[in-house]
């Protein structure tokens, strides 16, 4: 009589018990994350291993059940067509949501480009509108001596730096942007670019004009004279 072997394993090849289901997954801690070998499916695929197969699997294991003569083998085959169909569907969806996405952000970009078009166009309108106001209140004198020496043009006095505005402007202009604002990217961020003037020079360019100075009071000493050791005549008395 020829001897039998105990020959009882599960999917992935491993020794089981007679209490535990032969050639199904295990549930042992040693096997968990262990994927079954091709050669090792079941006949009837369990849902776990059907959806982690690859479409090259699911075909080599279609063409073995194929040429067997069983309820289940034809079961079989059902199941991994119907599990093609799922992918194809599914592709298809996924590129029905990519193609629907780019499109959104397409018309997105659109829109963002439209609506900064349309508001430089905005903008350069109001610049200009104001530039020739201002031209029109200066007679076309918007920058002065010095700053046409030094190559400023009328461009840097209206939307330029303060400061070269306040150094090069002309006083028509001063006077003019002292109760309009200047067309700058402050302006259009919606603050007020006014500029306060006044035709009044401050008492100490009057004093540098006239060329000289108020005298220093005699109680406050200059600080050389006191390191040297001089001081004021009532202070040696």
């Amino acid at each position: 009589m020829a001897r039998r072997y105990y020959d009882r394993r599960d999917l992935i090849g491993h020794w089981i018990r007679k209490q535990q289901r032969q050639q199904q997954p295990c549930t042992h801690a040693c096997c968990r994350g262990y994927r079954v070998h091709p050669a090792n499916y079941p006949v009837i695929l369990p849902d776990r291993t059907l959806h982690r197969a690859t479409d090259e699997e699911l075909e080599r294991h279609y063409r073995k059940v194929n040429a067997q003569e069983t309820p289940q083998a034809r079961t079989a085959e059902l199941q991994i067509l119907h599990e093609l169909e799922r992918r194809d569907r599914a592709d298809l969806a996924r590129r029905d949501r990519a193609r629907a996405w780019e499109e959104r952000r397409t018309q997105h970009r659109e829109a963002v480009a439209a609506n900064r078009a349309a508001a430089r166009m905005e903008r350069e309108g109001e610049a200009h509108r104001i530039r020739l106001e201002a031209e029109e209140r200066t007679k076309g004198y918007l920058v002065n001596a010095t700053g046409r020496a030094r190559g400023i043009s009328d461009e840097e006095v209206l939307t330029g730096r303060e400061d070269v505005f306040i150094r090069y402007a002309t006083p028509e202009a001063k006077e003019y942007f002292a109760e309009h604002p200047r067309p700058t990217a402050t302006y259009f961020r919606g603050r007020d670019t006014r500029i306060p003037y006044s035709d009044r020079p401050t008492v100490r360019r009057r004093t540098r004009a006239l060329g000289w100075a108020p005298p220093r009071s005699p109680s406050r000493p200059r600080r050389a004279t006191r390191a040297l050791g001089w001081g004021d005549e009532r202070e040696a008395g």
